[in-house]
Order: structure tokens, then sequence, then C-alpha cells
């Protein structure tokens, strides 16, 4: 036995080449900023922590207002070292996956914002437990999933509907 645990998901970095761009794609998903971090020095124990030799960077904060004690998202533009480019199309893409309520008003509203989706999936069989899915991206390449499960589902059940219980 041990003496810690994991408790919960605290927050997750996203690397951002442009961080106000980044921010206003979150924001547009419904994300708030709730530290906003553009113009703080790093202090030198930040690389150690990072593995990176004096990184410095701009940074915002930002969590779902509906859930103020859920796990935040932590945007950050590298300044030293900088963020890569997006990868290309075949590869294995960043995912964040966001569950949501009403997954076609999503769909529309996005679009309505200009905001590319592609892959409005409404699963079959529909013992999934999938009501649908869009996909966008973000504005450096991480592929944000948004998902509608029925009512009462944790997760989808993929095992069960594709013939694999456990």
């Amino acid at each position: 036995m041990t003496d810690w645990a994991v408790e919960r998901l605290y927050h997750t970095v996203i690397n951002a080449t442009d961080l106000d761009r980044t921010v206003a794609f979150y924001r547009a998903l419904g994300f708030a900023v709730l530290n906003d971090r553009r113009d703080v020095d790093w202090p030198d124990f930040i690389g150690p922590l990072f593995g990176l030799t004096a990184p410095k960077g701009r940074g915002v904060l930002m969590n779902l207002p509906s859930d103020p004690q859920g796990p935040m998202l932590d945007i950050i533009e590298w300044v030293r070292p900088r963020v890569p480019p997006p990868p290309a199309a075949e590869t294995p893409p960043r995912i964040i996956a966001f569950r949501v309520k009403n997954v076609r008003a999503c769909a529309e509203d996005l679009a309505r914002r200009g905001i590319p989706t592609f892959a409005f999936v409404e699963p079959q069989p529909a013992s999934l437990g999938v009501i649908g899915c869009v996909c966008a991206r973000d504005p450096d390449g991480t592929l944000i999933e948004l998902i509608e499960l029925q009512p009462g589902i944790r997760h989808s059940r993929a095992n069960e509907a594709l013939g694999n219980p456990q």
C-alpha cells in the first residue's frame, strides 16, 4: 500500500503557435479564461520541471464555467523553445475529447462561427451508447472530439456493440 493516489485530472497543456488564436478557439467551445499568464516571466526552476533548458512562454489557463472544479486547459505559446508546426495529415492525431449535450446544435453553432468541422457521426449500432460525435482541429492541429452519449452512460459500449463482451 502507498501513501499517495492520483485524485483527478488537473490540467492538460495545449501547445499553441499563436496563443490569442488558440484561446479564441477554446472560447468558442465554451471555455473561459481562469488565469491570464501572457506576461508572466517564467522562473528558472521551470526548466528542469519540463526537462528543458531555460524555457520561456506565454500562457492562459482556461476552464469550463459549468465545471469550475473540473480539469483545466493550460494553453502555452512556447517562446523558447518554439513549438513545431502542426503535424502532417497522416500523423496520428493528438486528441482531446469533450462530452457535450446536443451534439447537433454544437455542430451547427461551430459551423455558424466559421470553425471547420468534420466527421459528424451518428454511430451505428445504437447499442454503442453514442448519440453523435463531431470533430474539429484547434489552430495547432489538436483533434477535438465533441461527443454526446446517451443519458446515464459513462463511456461508449464499444465492446458490447461490436460483439466483444469483456
